[in-house]
This record gives C-alpha cells, structure tokens and sequence, in this order.
C-alpha cells in the first residue's frame, strides 16, 4: 500500500474515532455550562493531557522547528529555555487561584471571569472582543496542517483546510468540553510518541564527525550563536531571553488555555493536572531539535513552513510518515478544537449576554454554535491568504500579532485579580488600555527596530499596563472598588 492509500487510511480512522469521542460527549453535554466546561468530574490527569496537548499546537511540531531550521540554535534558547520556563511558571502561580475564584463566580470564560471579578461589563464585553484574535492562531494551526497533510493525501492545501475546519467545527458543536477533554487525552498520548520519534531521528547524526555545532557552522556561522543578529526575531539577548520569558508567562492567559483549570473539582486536583501537562510539555519541547535535524539533512533550502514537512517526506519510510502526520494531525486539532470551544463559549456566554435583555440557555447555546460556524469561514479565508502569502515569511508571525495581543491584555487583569487585590476596577481599566495601546503604538508607528517583532511588542505593551499599575498603586493606596 502507498503513502497515500496509508495516509487516507489513517486519516479515516482517527477522524472516525475523534467522532466517536465526540458524540460520546454529546450524550453528557445537558446546559451551557457542561458545554463550556465539563461536568467538572473530569480526572486531572486526563485535563492535564488536554492541557498539554493545548498548549502544543502544530506550531510546536512544524513551524517553531522551521524557525529553528532558518535561525539556528537561538531558537532554541528563545522557545525551548525562555518561552518554556515562563510557561511553567504561569501555569504553577495561576492555575489554582483561577479555578478556585472562577468556581466562585461560575465563570464559563475568562472575559466573564475578568467581568465578575472586578464588577464591570465594559471589561468583559472587551475581552470578549479580542478573544476573536484567537482566530489568527486557528489560521496557523490550519495552515500547517495543510501543507503537511496535501502532500500526504495528494490534494490541494485549500481543499485539505476546508475539509478539516467541516470535521473539527462539527465535533466541537455537538461534543463540548468533555468530549473536547477526552479527545484530547488521546491525542496527547499519540502526541508524545510521535515526539519521541521525531527527536530520535536526530540521534545518527549525533555520532557523525565534525560534530553538529562544526556542520552547522559551516553551513552559516549565526545558526550556533545564541542570539542571532541576522534573523528578525531573534537579534539580541533581550529578544531571546527577556522578552520569550515574558511571554511564556503571559501566555497561559489565553482563553482556550487558563480556563482547562475549571475543568477541575477542588484544588487538590490541580498538582496531578500541572504535573501531567508539565511533564508531557517538555517532551513536546524538545521536538524543537528537529529543526537542526531538518538543516543537516535537507540539500535544498525550503521556507519556514515547509522545512518540517519536507523533512518528514524526506526521512521517513510510507509507514511512519503516516503516523507522524497523524501525531502532527493530533498536535494541530488538539489546539484548533479548543480555541473554537473557547470561542464558542465566549458567543454564548458573553456576546450573547450584552446582544438580548431576555435569555435563555437554548438561545444562548444557539448564537454559540452560530458563531463558531462565522469563525470557521473567517479562518478558511485567513488560511488561503496565509498560503500564498505567509507574513513575515511564516504564517507564525500572522498568528503571534493577534494572539500576543491578546495575552498581553489578558496577563494584567488576571494577575492583578488574582495577587493585588487593591489594584480596582479604574485602575485595571486604565492599564489594559495602556497595554493595548502600546502595543499597536509601537506596531504601528515602527516604534525601535525590533517593532516587527510580536514578542516585542507583547513586552512593550505588559511592561507599560504593570507601570500604570505600579504609579496607581503608589498614587492612591486603597482599591477604587469595594
């Protein structure tokens, strides 16, 4: 059997499973709030897979390892070192206390979090509208997907999207957060042997002579340097290290990520949640390496996006390509399915909120399902205009200018809701829309030279909102809230 006879094989039975899933969950899935999160009877184990699978997207498979492929090892200290410690760190300060204050309030979504905990619609009607950024990461998990799976599958990459945006919006409607959880504990398991095999692709080369920092050199002298002074991104020490800590630490307030802490029942659930995504996120890190392997290896040059893809193609027999585009397979949907939940959830339990005086749960579940079909054409748009014309050379750089901005407002409202409690309603107002108008300020206007760099300008716009807060705080000692 060929490459393509195998891959369609596979496809139809993991999309014939995920279904299963899907429909399993549907059974549980009785209000709003069970659709949004669960009956909250979930094991920690499995929401820590579905955490980690989450947070490892097909960006962490295919285009951070293209990344690495172009720009050498400082990717690797940038993601694999800054990026991942703050994370971890984010993850372990906010997780309990989100779930415990959001069990508190009932919180469905982090804009209605954000709205009960400091009193005010205006700041969860704003939050509800930038959680739409998240659109530009459903179109870099598509992407990616695209160009793995049309050479798998022998289609064009458009027809590859449309078809997976059909499955996956269909399965978040009828399946929820449960079936959403469970699909992705099992995902994350092929995950992680498809990250072992990836990674383990590059041990040959590791005995060869010279050694790979030697070959690496000759290919281009910057791709061993810690920081890399002829890539975009990556140019000096503050970009790779200051500004990927910060990010990671901000970057677990995302929507589709902080709000798998209300999965859980109490807090001694949260420590076998952590432990479980930590764990298998630094497996998945690691699958940064292979974008070393891919630039040793591969004799022509290829772009960001299609470096991974290529490699696959490349140096792996029909039978394990299949199975590591279905592990890649898994990586992108795990993600792309929560962000759409968590957009979906945002329509119903928020849009919908400030749109009717009179609500019912089964309107509300309807204008939820309604805009996630409208997200679903948006992003098969966005996906065709990325294919042909990927900004910034990578369609991760598109993603990361709407995604950055959305975490970079999110960050300070949470943190302060969370540990200062004297920092009030006028106070975070004030803050967030310094952080956001910095960040498009320095967009923009090209503000400094690193202005192309969304990790940059996430920096900027968190550093300015935590300066607001800091003079308010010195300014006027009590809350201006009760």
């Amino acid at each position: 059997m060929g490459t393509v006879a195998l891959g369609w094989a596979a496809v139809v039975v993991y999309f014939t499973v995920t279904i299963a899933i899907a429909a399993r969950g549907a059974r549980r899935t009785r209000s709003l709030a069970s659709y949004a999160v669960g009956g909250r009877d979930l094991p920690a184990v499995v929401v820590g897979l579905s955490l980690a699978a989450q947070l490892t997207s097909v960006a962490t498979f295919v285009v951070n390892p293209g990344l690495v492929y172009a720009f050498g090892v400082t990717v690797l200290f940038g993601y694999g070192v800054s990026a991942a410690l703050g994370i971890t760190l984010g993850l372990a300060f906010f997780s309990r206390r989100f779930r415990s204050q959001g069990a508190r309030v009932q919180a469905l979504t982090v804009p209605q979090w954000i709205g009960a905990r400091y009193e005010s619609m205006p700041l969860r009607a704003a939050f509800a509208v930038l959680s739409l950024a998240l659109v530009t990461f459903a179109t870099l998990i598509v992407v990616g997907l695209s160009l793995v799976f049309a050479r798998l599958l022998g289609l064009p990459p458009e027809a590859v999207a449309a078809g997976l945006l059909v499955i996956v919006v269909g399965n978040v409607m009828v399946g929820g957060a449960t079936g959403h959880a469970w699909t992705n504990a099992v995902q994350a398991m092929i995950m992680l042997v498809v990250a072992v095999l990836m990674i383990g692709a590059g041990w040959p080369l590791l005995g060869q002579e010279p050694g790979i920092g030697a070959r690496l050199a000759s290919i281009e002298p910057n791709l061993v340097r810690a920081v890399n002074p002829a890539s975009p991104y990556f140019r000096n020490v503050f970009e790779v290290f200051v500004c990927n800590l910060l990010v990671g630490l901000a970057i677990v307030c995302q929507p589709h990520i902080m709000s798998k802490a209300l999965y859980l029942r109490d807090d001694r659930q949260v420590r076998w949640y952590l432990g479980t995504a930590i764990a298998a996120g630094l497996v998945f890190t690691a699958v940064l390496t292979t974008g070393i392997w891919a630039r040793l290896t591969l004799a022509e040059p290829v772009t960001i996006d299609r470096a991974i893809p290529t490699w696959i193609g490349t140096s792996f027999p029909p039978g394990l390509q299949v199975l590591i585009s279905i592990g890649l397979l898994c990586a992108g949907l795990s993600t792309l399915e929560g962000i759409l939940l968590a957009l979906s959830a945002t329509f119903s339990a928020d849009f919908y909120p400030l749109m009717a005086r009179a609500r019912s749960e089964r309107t509300a579940w309807r204008v939820g399902r309604t805009g996630l079909a409208i997200v679903a054409i948006v992003t098969l748009g966005l996906v065709v205009w990325q294919l042909e014309h990927p900004t910034g050379g990578t369609v991760a750089i598109f993603a990361q200018y709407g995604v950055y901005l959305l975490f970079s407002a999110s960050f300070l409202p949470l943190a302060c809701g969370m540990f200062v409690p004297r920092a009030g309603r006028t106070l975070v107002t004030w803050s967030v829309g310094t952080t956001v108008a910095v960040y498009a300020a320095v967009a923009i206007l090209e503000i400094t030279p690193l202005h192309n760099n969304p990790a940059f300008l996430a920096t900027a716009g968190i550093l300015a909102g935590w300066l607001v807060v800091g003079i308010g705080l010195v300014a006027r000692p009590r809350p201006d809230t009760p």
